[in-house]
């Protein structure tokens, strides 16, 4: 753009311009134009990227929220199936399923075996000193 201009000022001064140098300052305007137009354009991918970038890292945002309340729920689960069978290891509880009393079902003892090994094999004990 400085260089048209150069030839512009050059050619109001009267000096004589080559060809080449004259059909570009008679399209001075058209690329003044196309500047301006390249500017807005410009602004416009630059207005738009930025957006992208809001809409990614709110979606990123949304993500890891919502894996963080899988994480939750899943620990949520292994700890409420921990209580229940951490209850097996209580004597008033293995007389309850062997009788079928007190609101629990019959369990044979051999099953009720099976799910106090169960027990001790995934609940770890607890350090009450802790």
């Amino acid at each position: 753009q400085l260089k048209l201009e150069d030839y512009k000022d050059r050619l109001k001064k009267g000096e004589a311009l080559n060809q080449d140098q004259l059909e570009a300052v008679e399209k001075y305007d058209e690329v003044v134009h196309n500047l301006e137009f390249a500017k807005e354009l410009q602004k416009t991918f630059s207005g738009l990227s930025q957006d992208l970038l809001k809409a990614q890292k709110k979606a990123q945002r949304r993500e890891s929220l919502l894996k963080l309340e899988a994480e939750k729920k899943k620990l949520r689960t292994i700890l409420q199936v921990q209580y229940v069978l951490q209850n097996f290891a209580q004597e008033h509880v293995q007389k309850d399923f062997k009788g079928g009393v007190n609101g629990a079902i019959y369990l044979p003892s051999k099953e009720l075996d099976y799910l106090i090994r169960f027990a001790k094999l995934t609940c770890p004990e607890r350090n009450e000193n802790l």
